[in-house]
């Protein structure tokens, strides 16, 4: 089964998109599928096969070899032995290890195709060593590749090139995240994207993991659900509603319980961005700009009810009740059947592939019915970004090979993503398959996510703590004249 979903998949990578005008126009789809339309729940991965003949999309870059240049990369060390075990950037020796021997086969193809030589520097903390490169006036890198946060503040320092200034590199391929792009525009330049061979950021993308034998059990089908534009904030909570039960009668409620929805007091965040909401829109220059409607606090209390209804339980609700909240409470509630839907990273399928029970992936649910699009946030700490510094005087090469890498990647290393996913019992259906399109195909980045302009993460968990989202109001006027005169001095960062 996993290899006819490979190949399925495959065969899906095949579908060409097309590039357009000066700036060029962003994809719709991700840096991994093109196979689904970005933003659609309601567009499964097509049944049909791809005819036999459909040639790979190839990077539009020059037919020339570079006698053996150094493309010099600067990115995060390796240390997690579960979710990021590999590197994204290159690979010295095989080791049967599937994502890291695909990364082995992708440096010799790249190195081979284009004499070049990649050569992956690691550290600790990236930005702080590429910081204090550029500090100094040194070019000892053509390519940084921090965690987000990280790239956040390298942007805010000037120390990042504008990627539509770059040659070569055009983010309308499909190797690259278009509709991320697009959301990260500041001023209408782009100092960071993501690419196909930034797997580490696909596991970092939130979703929804679930329990599909307590789906059956309780005769649920979120995936049809899905499909048919009815996986709401409501529906979820409905079912949610039917799932929490008591299971040790003891009458406290803790990890040994079963919930209908588990997840952490992040998940506020995460469910306001998936019903569409912005509090920042971009001007016509470009810029972000303070945006409250009546539908952000209407989603607010609705998110607050839901979260605190005792039918959601938060990792931080067991404080004091287990010693470690996350892996001893969080995790192994839901390991033990404690939960039907975790809404958290989908690194979680990573984490749980061994596990006995199960589960699956769903998208996060949307507001309501009528909402067209759905949106997928990504981890603002461990999520990776390409860069590339704006001191470069190798921007030529640097974005062509980026071009090919990742149009390498695409067809390579993004493949070998899904195995990894399919590799245990965890996701071994089309269903699986389709739910991952359809969450890598709409993610975007959220500007008060990642700079926090109005200080909601810590609002978000005050409204939590309270059980009500009465002062959200007070609390937004309290922050707002603050807030503006950041985003002032923000813009000014990058006019200057």
């Amino acid at each position: 089964m996993k290899q006819a979903l490979s190949i399925l998949f495959a065969l899906a990578l095949l579908l060409p998109l097309a590039a357009c005008g000066e700036k060029p126009a962003v994809s719709d789809t991700p840096a991994s599928d093109p196979s689904v339309t970005a933003g659609s729940d309601e567009n499964p991965a097509p049944e049909t096969e791809a005819p036999e003949t459909e040639a790979k999309l190839l990077p539009d870059i020059p037919d020339k070899t570079y006698d053996g240049q150094s493309f010099r990369f600067l990115s995060r060390e390796v240390v997690d032995a579960i979710v990021r075990f590999y590197s994204e950037v290159a690979s010295d020796e095989m080791n049967g290890e599937a994502m890291n021997d695909a990364t082995f086969e992708r440096t010799g193809r790249l190195e081979e195709t284009w004499d070049i030589h990649i050569v992956n520097d690691t550290h600790s903390n990236v930005g702080q060593a590429f910081g204090n490169s550029y500090r100094a006036a040194e070019q000892n890198w053509d390519v940084i590749i921090p965690g987000f946060g990280d790239a956040v503040s390298l942007m805010q320092q000037g120390m990042t090139a504008n990627l539509y200034d770059v040659e070569h590199i055009d983010v309308s391929k499909p190797w690259w995240d278009g509709a991320v792009a697009e959301s990260m525009e500041i001023g209408k330049k782009l100092y960071g994207a993501i690419g196909s061979i930034n797997t580490w950021t696909d596991s970092h993308t939130y979703g929804t993991t679930f329990n599909k034998d307590l789906a059956k059990d309780y005769e649920v089908d979120p995936y049809t659900m899905v499909r048919e534009g009815k996986w709401t904030l409501d529906n979820m909570y409905a079912i949610a509603q039917n799932v929490t039960t008591d299971r040790d009668g003891n009458g406290e409620w803790d990890q040994n319980d079963r919930y209908g929805i588990s997840g952490t007091n992040y998940g506020f965040n995460l469910h306001m961005i998936a019903s569409g909401i912005r509090v920042f829109e971009n001007d016509e220059d470009g810029y972000p700009r303070l945006n409250i409607t009546e539908k952000f606090y209407d989603a607010a209390e609705k998110v607050c009810a839901i979260m605190t209804s005792g039918n959601y339980m938060k990792a931080e609700d067991l404080t004091g009740k287990v010693d470690d909240i996350w892996d001893k409470g969080l995790r192994d509630n839901f390991r033990t059947g404690g939960a039907l839907f975790l809404v958290n990273g989908i690194e979680e399928i990573i984490i749980y592939r061994d596990l006995d029970v199960d589960i699956g992936l769903l998208p996060l649910p949307k507001y309501d019915e009528e909402q067209e699009r759905i949106y997928h946030p990504f981890s603002t700490y461990w999520a990776s970004i390409i860069l590339i510094p704006r001191n470069s005087e190798t921007t030529e090469f640097t974005g062509a090979m980026l071009e090919a890498m990742n149009a390498d990647a695409f067809y390579s290393t993004s493949v070998t993503y899904y195995d990894v996913l399919l590799a245990g019992k965890a996701m071994r259906d089309p269903d699986s398959v389709e739910m991952l399109n359809i969450i890598r195909s709409s993610r975007v980045q959220d500007t008060e996510l990642v700079y926090s302009f109005l200080g909601l993460s810590n609002t978000y968990t005050s409204l939590l703590n309270a059980g009500s989202a009465d002062t959200l109001a007070s609390s937004i006027q309290r922050n707002q004249k603050m807030a503006e005169k950041q985003i002032e001095k923000f813009i000014k960062q990058y006019q200057d």
